[in-house]
């Protein structure tokens, strides 16, 4: 998909990763529509796309609340034109053994991991179907390949991830719509870092590296498709 002029709407887009895709996005010629809970973080974002020249829109708005899903979808065609490219980016990890894991914590995972992407999927897809284009990117992890203690719900919200996204590429296919599955393993993020997990930050994978494997999956000519990336670093 040639990226210059395309909409690209990015969830998650106020920090880490959703950061990173936003600005390799821009640095192809698309246009970024911003998606987060905070609308500081997005803000800034913007700032730093304006410097490049590039049209963006900031969009506040829970991806698990289906309201706010269908107005910031809305809003973002309005101001920018139909969605070309979805990245489903925006997740929350929180790390308890099944025994201690509150309900509304487990729900919230959920919500967000998984319902999230499922009601901004839903939003953007009968556009792409009818236009017969698109590409929607699912931003999982290699918790959504393998489990780990402590790990239940965060690996449960990207396990179910996996399956809806391969079920989705299956249904859309025929319309010439792509979707595909990304899963990082560690990466070097205030999330990462918040939730104590040790990694060496020199070694470690980069926002920036994702976003750039991200690009290259959207890039591709449209009769090809990739279902999913891992991405590891080369030397633990």
């Amino acid at each position: 998909m040639d990226l210059k002029g395309k909409v690209v709407l990015v969830t998650g887009a106020g920090r880490g990763i959703g950061r990173a895709v936003a600005l390799a996005f821009a640095f192809e010629g698309a246009k970024l529509a911003l998606v987060g809970r905070t609308k500081k973080y997005l803000t800034d974002v913007q700032k730093e796309l304006k410097e490049l020249g590039v049209p963006s829109a900031v969009l506040p708005g829970d991806v698990s609340d289906e309201g706010a899903v269908s107005r910031v979808v809305a809003a973002a065609e309005q101001q920018l034109g139909p969605v070309d490219v979805l990245v489903n980016n925006a997740g929350v990890y929180v790390a308890a053994p099944i025994e201690k894991m509150d309900t509304m914590v487990f729900d919230r995972v959920i919500a967000v991991n998984l319902r999230g992407p499922f009601l901004m999927s839903r939003a953007v897809l009968p556009g792409m179907r009818a236009r017969r284009r698109g590409h929607i990117v699912n931003i999982a992890s290699t918790a959504g390949r393998r489990g780990f203690a402590g790990g239940g719900a965060y690996c449960a919200s990207k396990f179910a991830l996996a399956g809806l996204s391969e079920s989705m590429m299956y249904e859309v296919r025929a319309s010439d719509v792509r979707v595909s599955v990304v899963y990082p393993s560690t990466v070097a993020t205030d999330l990462v870092r918040k939730a104590g997990m040790t990694f060496d930050e020199k070694k470690a994978i980069q926002p920036e590296d994702v976003a750039a494997g991200i690009v290259a999956l959207v890039k591709m000519d449209d009769r090809a498709l990739v279902k999913g990336l891992e991405i590891w670093q080369t030397n633990p």
